[in-house]
């Protein structure tokens, strides 16, 4: 059996994620930060691709519904009601984990995570994000200080490249699919780039 990629995972889960949103006619998913989502445990050396969002029109019934559609598929089904709220999740023959939560009056919470795969010993994003933040880190405060001197005076110093680089670092960071890159420019560019401004500036 060929191992899983994170291009496979992704498109995995992906279908199962609208698959599961058709499923309650008048659905709609609202995209939510990673940190929001349900992640399965994962084993040291793997990873896996995660995806959802809040559900804001459903009520309980689509508990129902989610349950009746992957049992359909020959899921394994919990669904736990707890003093919390109610935690349904279902794992699909190929291993692909559905979460559906809800707390309290709070809107439930999707999330389709995918099976644990190895990673890679060189992750593209996280290589093409520590070369971009080096050429970034490297060029910031020498471009930022040939800056417009006389109407922003602070960004001709040698850290005007800060609020535009703290701007792209964390844009991404914040979307799931270019965080490996944005981790990788948020570590050298801060460390090539805070290094340069320091000694050019002294």
């Amino acid at each position: 059996m060929a191992q899983l990629t994170r291009a496979a995972a992704t498109r995995g889960v992906q279908e199962r994620l609208a698959a599961t949103v058709e499923a309650y006619p008048g659905l709609r998913l609202e995209p939510a930060p990673a940190p929001f989502l349900r992640v399965p445990k994962t084993q040291p050396g793997g990873q896996r691709v995660t995806r959802g969002g809040r559900l804001p029109e459903a009520d309980d019934e689509v508990f129902e519904v989610v349950a009746e559609l992957w049992r359909s598929a020959g899921s394994l089904v919990t669904d736990t009601a707890t003093a919390d709220g109610r935690q349904f999740e279902a794992t699909d023959p190929a291993g692909y984990v559905i979460s559906l939560v809800r707390y309290g009056i709070d809107e439930p919470v999707l999330s389709v995570a995918s099976p644990q795969f190895p990673a890679p010993l060189l992750d593209r994003g996280l290589s093409a994000g520590l070369l971009a933040g080096a050429g970034l880190g490297c060029l910031g405060p020498c471009v930022a200080r040939i800056g417009p001197s006389e109407t922003l005076p602070w960004l001709s110093s040698y850290w005007g490249w800060v609020p535009l680089f703290v701007l792209i670092a964390g844009g991404s960071l914040w979307l799931p699919d270019t965080r490996r890159f944005g981790i990788g420019l948020a570590i050298t560019g801060t460390i090539i780039g805070l290094t340069v401004a320091l000694v050019l500036s002294s």
